[in-house]
């Protein structure tokens, strides 16, 4: 690029290289050390980072790194419709039952009334729920966090490195590779440098 100056001539501007841009997915609620060293690694490398997560909890050893941003979609998860109905109809509906039928029989029941109902709702949710959730729960991650990463603006600053660190961040990281195919996307905890990813692009 130039900029003519005010007698005519040119003067070449020299535009400073574009810094690289990642995103990391993880999922889990307790990163693994692997996934905590490739975010370290990215950032030293000079990239800006976006982590999605469900909590920044276990991200405090790199919260204040520049060029970090931490996404997280775990409270918008607890407010998913699934989880509210399960919370109604297995735990919160159940302990008001529980409660109006233990002061009809007296003190004495109502405790005991309301550690079955705790029991049985707990092993509801685990034994049942969880794992019919468990089938389901990528794909609810995955719309969630496509809402939080419209804040990112990928489409007008493209992202050179995807990663999806876990199993339950496949299913975004599949979906965004395919809406971005010119964008490095992997599950590998060991990419190319970015450095690399850039020259080659």
């Amino acid at each position: 690029m130039t900029i003519a100056d005010g007698d005519g001539a040119r003067t070449p501007t020299v535009t400073a290289p574009r810094q690289p841009r990642a995103l990391l997915l993880a999922f889990n609620h307790r990163p693994h050390d692997r996934v905590l060293a490739l975010a370290g690694r990215l950032l030293d490398e000079g990239a800006r980072l976006d982590v999605v997560v469900l909590s920044e909890g276990n991200w405090a050893e790199l919260a204040g790194r520049p060029g970090l941003r931490l996404f997280t979609i775990g409270a918008a998860e607890k407010r998913h419709p699934l989880l509210r109905a399960e919370r109604l109809v297995v735990t919160s509906g159940p302990r008001r039952v529980a409660g109006g039928l233990g002061r009809l029989a007296g003190q004495s029941a109502a405790g005991g009334l309301r550690r079955r109902q705790e029991r049985l709702s707990r092993a509801f949710h685990k034994r049942v729920f969880m794992k019919a959730y468990t089938n389901v729960r990528p794909m609810v991650l995955s719309k969630l966090a496509l809402k939080r990463l419209s804040e990112l603006d990928l489409d007008r600053d493209p992202a050179d490195l995807i990663v999806a660190s876990d199993a339950l961040s496949i299913t975004l990281g599949w979906q965004l590779a395919r809406r971005y195919p010119g964008v490095v996307a992997t599950t590998s905890l060991d990419p190319p440098p970015l450095a690399q990813i850039t020259a080659a692009a």
